[in-house]
């Protein structure tokens, strides 16, 4: 085994990451090339693209989500989706100017429609479980060549909460030596990485803060049939309801302690309309649901890292959420003396930031290498990350 490892990382290797996350916009692909360079991974972006679902395929797996569906609609979504993130790496490739033959691999993330690591009472036994769909096999089939997929299974398996999985890449690309950094990414869920600094010996520690774009968008299909607040123009049109951010603000996901993970299961349209519900006026301008909604998304990342971070880090920051600046302009409010810059601003484009995550721990998956942090996901040990499809 430790030949294997030493051989894959002897040379560069070309990875496609894919990441299809709880937004439900589509599929970010990259292509990455790593390699080790005085023994730290170093890594060049070669394409990054972006294939948007259809409102059909977004309806699919929202139904799914929200558990109006069959087996049958399942098992139908599965092989879809696989065929679906097939065309996004052949895309990716062209971009690149390869064909996929040329890849040493992919990181296949899947399109997760439950996740639920705290344990349960099932079957006789205590069960934590999480779901991805799409198939390595198939993937790796259609494709030609080693797909990686299942990510988040092993680390449940030993404990974790099978997230969040990026700050593997965070502790090895974007630690500075002398300052602690948190890396937010706003994607449907936020979540940070808190990295002490390079002379500092403290552990790494990372989880989900709560909503990103996952309410500020439904509050916009809503009240204005769009599928986004495009540069948070709606909320920055109106003015904020006390009384429906006080219900907001009750959620106890919020400020529970880490390690935690959330999703779809906790933040919903469905949650979100009983609390609109309960102070709602006919009086009341749609733009000020939305400003609401906004300002509880900031709200609950900025007490997150008022309540398990220093305030004093650089906050460098991802995801689609960045283009709204009503909302990373309220998140600075919140946080007056944090520097917020984005991953753009380092060379890492913003929207690609985690399909080039996964492309990495793929990359670490087929090396050999471990790819959860435990202190992060309150996994009992170090594991290699997902299943290898082959062709």
């Amino acid at each position: 085994m430790k030949h294997q490892q030493q051989e894959w990382l002897s040379t560069p290797k070309l990875i496609c990451g894919l990441m299809s996350g709880t937004s439900l916009d589509g599929i970010d692909a990259a292509i990455v090339e790593f390699s080790v360079q005085n023994g730290k991974h170093i890594f060049t972006i070669k394409s990054h693209t972006t294939i948007p679902y259809s409102p059909e395929f977004r309806t699919e797996i929202t139904r799914i989500i929200e558990k109006k569906s069959t087996i049958a609609d399942i098992s139908w979504l599965h092989f879809a989706i696989s065929e679906f993130h097939a065309i996004a790496v052949q895309k990716a490739c062209e971009l690149a100017g390869i064909t996929p033959h040329l890849l040493d691999g992919v990181g296949f993330h899947g399109q997760t429609v439950w996740h639920s690591p705290t344990p349960k009472k099932k079957l006789g036994n205590s069960i934590s479980s999480t779901l991805q769909l799409g198939s390595p096999s198939v993937l790796a089939t259609i494709l030609g060549i080693p797909v990686v997929g299942d990510f988040r299974s092993a680390d449940v398996a030993v404990g974790g909460q099978g997230a969040p999985l990026v700050p593997m890449f965070d502790a090895n690309f974007l630690r500075e030596e002398n300052r602690s950094i948190i890396a937010l990414n706003i994607g449907g869920i936020a979540n940070i990485t808190l990295l002490p600094a390079l002379d500092h010996n403290g552990s790494i520690r990372a989880f989900d803060t709560g909503p990103g774009n996952v309410l500020i968008d439904a509050a916009t299909r809503m009240f204005f049939g769009k599928q986004l607040d495009s540069n948070g123009a709606f909320a920055a049109a109106g003015r904020t309801v006390g009384a429906m951010l006080t219900q907001l603000k009750n959620h106890s996901f919020i400020t529970k302690v880490p390690p935690k993970s959330t999703g779809r299961e906790d933040f919903n349209p469905t949650w979100l309309q009983k609390r609109i519900r309960t102070t709602f006026q006919p009086s009341i301008p749609s733009e000020d649901i939305v400003r609401t909604v906004t300002e509880f998304t900031a709200w609950s990342i900025a007490e997150n890292i008022r309540l398990f971070a220093d305030t004093s880090s650089k906050i460098i920051a991802s995801g689609g959420g960045i283009h709204n600046k009503t909302l990373i302009s309220m998140i600075q409010k919140e946080l007056p003396n944090t520097e917020i810059i984005t991953t753009d601003a380092i060379g890492i484009p913003s929207d690609a930031k985690e399909a080039i995550c996964f492309a990495y721990l793929a990359y670490r998956t087929l090396g050999g290498l471990p790819g959860n942090i435990p202190t992060v996901t309150g996994a009992s040990r170090e594991v290699k990350l997902g299943v290898i499809a082959f062709p």
